[in-house]
Formats: C-alpha cells, structure tokens, sequence
C-alpha cells in the first residue's frame, strides 16, 4: 500500500495539477498516519511512501516519524522520496528550486546519520548540526530503503548516489525503456552497481497486462498501480478496481 503526500497546495497552483487528478491532491491524508494504520491492521502487507516530501518536513521529527512508523510495523516501510511540485516548494523553502536534488540529497544523508549513529552529526550544504540523540533507530538496517522519484537526466545523477531505489511515474517519462538506461548509467557512473537497486514504477491511469507486463520485462521489479485511474474519486469502485489488478499480478507473478 502506498500513500503520496502534499502538506499545502497553494491555491495559485492549481491550473499546475491535471483537473482529475487536482480533487484526490486536495485531499490527501497524512502518508506515514495513514501507514501506520494499514500496518497496524496487518502482519505482512509492505507500506510505502509515493512519495514523500522531505524538504516540506522539519528534519528530525520526520526522522523520528519515520523510524518509529519502521519500528511499529516491525521493517515493513518503503520510503518514497520526491521534491513535489515548485509552488508547494517555494511556499515555506528558503531552499532555490534549482538546487531542490542537491537539498534532498543533503537532508537524506542526515537522516541516514539520525538513523544509525548513537551520537548523530551532520555538516553539509544545506543541513548542519552538532552531535545529538536520536530515538528510536528503525526496525530495518541500516534504515528503510530511499527510493528516489526522479525523472530527468539532472535530477537522476544528484539521487544516483544514495538511492536504494527508483521510483519514477510512466506518465512523466516520454520512453520508459530509455529512461531506465539512463537511470542504469547515472548510477554505475556514480560508482555503484546498478543491480543492487530495486526499481519501482508508478503507474498512470489502469494499464494494461501488455502495459506492465512490458516494465516487468524491461527490468522494473514492482509496478504501483491506483494513480489516475477511472473512478479513483469514488471509493466505492476501489475494491473492484483491486480484485481486477489481483488477477492481473498473479498472471504476471
């Protein structure tokens, strides 16, 4: 199950957002609450963030938020990680839009130390501080993993080095198949394997077994389906719309 997130969409905004999709965004609960529900409801069900907005949260309570969502679900959280949309951003950032990667880069990798050092420190570009505790660390270790949603040759190569994984949207990417190349080469240029990464995609609309079929062939290992699909704004075709997409994962499977 995964749950996306905008804390505050400026009203100037709205002409930014598709018009069937702006009604769900104006909605939108609180990812990593709505999370923790679903885990405590459940013993085996993987969670998500798709995505989360770490820039629009104050750094160590998302940290503590986080761990403990990890902790109580006993390691079953995905971390989705965006930038959001520039209005929303620049509505509380001091942060410039052009330097957003280099910020979510920097931010992460002061979670990472909240996460796993007893006595955590960090001095980077846009996030410093001195030595401090941090309770508690997450289930999972050495934390959840960081799926960077990035599209875009620039946005790629900043989350190439500390991604866990990538979580773009179809929709936003005019070839997928050449997308995940350039996804692939970011990250071995960045001195790592691009094996090693799980590879997420989000799903627009309801697609077609073809559809997924053809991103599980190009290499993709999950494929998140709901976003933009007929009737989303009535949850009463949601369970109809899961039983359908059930057939269709287990055909794949």
């Amino acid at each position: 199950m995964w749950v996306g997130e905008h804390p505050k969409i400026p009203v100037a905004a709205g002409d930014r957002f598709p018009p069937a999709l702006l009604g769900s965004q104006k909605q939108m609960w609180d990812p990593l609450l709505s999370l923790l529900a679903a885990a405590q409801a459940t013993s085996a069900l993987r969670i998500g963030t798709a995505v989360a907005l770490p820039l629009e949260r104050e750094l160590f309570t998302f940290a503590k938020e986080a761990a403990t969502l990890d902790r109580l679900s006993a390691g079953r959280l995905l971390l989705g990680v965006g930038v959001g949309v520039r209005p929303e951003f620049e509505l509380l950032q001091s942060v410039p839009w052009s330097a957003r990667y280099r910020a979510l880069g920097d931010m992460l990798n002061a979670l990472k130390a909240l996460w796993t050092e007893d006595e955590a420190e960090h001095h980077g570009e846009f996030f410093a501080f001195e030595p401090v505790w941090s309770s508690p660390k997450p289930h999972q270790r050495p934390h959840p993993p960081l799926l960077a949603a990035a599209t875009g040759p620039k946005a790629v190569r900043e989350c190439a080095s500390w991604a866990d994984g990538w979580l773009p949207g179809d929709a936003a990417l005019p070839d997928v198949g050449t997308a995940l190349t350039e996804f692939r080469r970011a990250v071995a240029d960045a001195g790592r394997d691009p094996g090693t990464l799980e590879l997420t995609i989000m799903v627009w609309g309801d697609p077609s077994p073809g559809r997924l079929a053809r991103y599980r062939e190009l290499g993709f290992h999950r494929a998140i389906v709901g976003g933009g699909r007929r009737g989303g704004s009535d949850p009463s075709a949601t369970l109809a719309f899961l039983d359908r997409y059930a057939t269709i994962a287990h055909e794949l499977r």
